[in-house]
């Protein structure tokens, strides 16, 4: 039970209330199922990173751009955690952040340039100019947008 003194114009009286704890709910946090996503969305990665070489084997160009494409992913995903981890406003966390907007800047590309490789001129001038916006935009939001959590 906890006492205060409220105070009016003519008296001073006591105002006392009973705090009652709320016992926690037991449930399972989202973090608590980070892990296990992890090692879902990473093994679902490399399965279909498997079948999408094992059918384009003879086409050299392909296998190269899909492991290139794995690498980079990793690369990306390691880059996004290591910048959780650094402590708000140091050294490292801005280098990360670098890493990690040239890293999905590369995707972009890499993504736009085998699409545009089928498509007509018209439609790879479009995506060509969506991916230049998308690459022009997430580095003026990242980068020259005053950030406090940097």
């Amino acid at each position: 039970m906890t006492c205060t003194t409220t105070r009016n114009d003519q008296n001073d009286y006591p105002l006392c209330t009973e705090e009652k704890t709320i016992p926690e709910a037991k449930t399972m946090s989202t973090h608590s199922l980070s892990p296990v996503y992890s090692v879902f969305t990473t093994c679902l990665l490399i399965l279909q990173s498997i079948v999408a070489v094992h059918r384009s084997r003879n086409d050299r160009g392909t296998v190269s751009f899909i492991i290139i494409v794995d690498v980079i992913i990793a690369l990306l995903f390691c880059s996004i955690r290591a910048h959780e981890k650094a402590p708000v406003g140091s050294k490292q966390r801005g280098k990360n952040k670098i890493l990690i907007w040239f890293l999905a800047t590369l995707l972009n590309v890499g993504f736009a340039y085998r699409v545009t490789m089928m498509m007509t001129l018209v439609m790879s001038w479009v995506l060509w100019a969506l991916v230049t916006v998308t690459t022009v935009g997430t580095f003026s939001l990242y980068f020259l947008r005053p950030d406090q959590r940097s």
